[in-house]
């Protein structure tokens, strides 16, 4: 594939999206196809689907089935009829498998990444996509405030216990990290089997999604009376938080948020711990537009969500990461 021409494509230029979570969005279905080809074909505000026939029942609106033994390729020219396939946008997520199939429906289409597009279409997100983030949030935060710590529990068997309240909430969970003492210090480190003892930091990251659309909370903790440094590194990031949020405007680049927070950081003396962006948008999936971090081109716009999650990390002895979600309204931004 080449480079897409400058600017958006033409309204009457297909769009092509292959991928599970991008037919999710133009549909609103999320449909698993596993091998099978799937396609939701736009332009011109018409928009067609190309699915086995197994699943055409699953899909409103104009739909193109195909059955195993059929060529999908049929269905999918069938669906682009009345589109402009000079060049055609597809995202950059299409198997080889299935690009194969688009090429053959469309053999003299020239094939261009729709990814730019279809990124900014879902960085910034509709009253309903804002609201099942919010529901998610809210039904995190109250299993993080449930828990009961206690010594012994390995970092496997919170996991497990946060997985299944998560679930019994009505959420699909997504990755849940536990760590406990010097894990803490290392920002992706997955559950172990390391046991929690007495005067340990504990970080907890949740994420989960409600109706298909993700939230996700860091809670940082000290098990029993914590030192004067982790009580300094707490502060200097909840300090780092705030100064983020109050970065965090309509037409402010996302880098100034990722900057409000890693010069609080510098200013108490740990800008070399903090070793990860302060933050990433969310919606369908966990990581998506806009990426606040220190070289992001992305300009913040109301209805964009994204995470706030400063970070101080000392090696081999303890981390902190408080992470929020939050919503950019109007006005400013809303704590989800």
């Amino acid at each position: 594939m080449t480079a897409p021409p400058a600017g958006r494509p033409p309204e009457e230029a297909a769009l092509i999206a292959t991928t599970t979570v991008n037919f999710a969005y133009f549909t609103g279905v999320w449909l698993e196809t596993y091998e099978r080809f799937k396609a939701v074909v736009i332009c011109g505000g018409r928009k067609a689907a190309v699915v086995p026939a197994l699943d055409a029942g699953r899909i409103a609106g104009e739909v193109y089935a195909y059955k195993d033994g059929e060529d999908p390729a049929q269905a999918l020219r069938q669906a682009a009829a009345g589109c402009r396939t000079d060049v055609v946008y597809i995202d950059g997520g299409t198997t080889l498998r299935h690009l194969d199939i688009v090429k053959r429906a469309l053999p003299h289409a020239r094939l261009a990444t729709a990814d730019a597009v279809i990124r900014e279409l879902r960085a910034v997100k509709r009253r309903d996509e804002v609201e099942r983030i919010k529901t998610a949030a809210l039904k995190i935060r109250a299993v993080l405030e449930s828990l009961e710590l206690t010594p012994g529990i390995s970092e496997r068997q919170l996991a497990a216990r946060i997985y299944t309240s998560l679930y019994e909430e009505g959420l699909d969970p997504g990755p849940i990290l536990v760590q406990f003492g010097p894990n803490t210090a290392l920002p992706h480190q997955e559950p172990t089997e390391k046991k929690l003892r007495q005067g340990e930091a504990a970080v907890l990251d949740v994420s989960a999604s409600y109706r298909g659309y993700y939230a996700d909370l860091t809670k940082s903790l000290y098990y029993g009376n914590p030192p004067e440094e982790y009580r300094r590194i707490y502060a200097a990031v909840e300090e780092a938080q705030r100064a983020a949020l109050s970065a965090a405007r309509p037409g402010a680049g996302a880098s100034e948020v990722d900057k409000a927070a890693r010069g609080t950081i510098e200013r108490w003396g740990y800008g070399p711990y903090f070793i990860h962006r302060t933050g990433h948008g969310l919606g369908l999936e966990i990581h998506e537009a806009p990426d606040v971090s220190p070289a992001s081109p992305d300009v913040l716009k109301p209805g964009m969500v994204f995470t706030i999650e400063p970070g101080v990390y000392i090696p081999g002895k303890y981390g902190v990461r408080l992470e929020i979600d939050v919503h950019l309204g109007e006005g400013g931004p809303e704590v989800l």
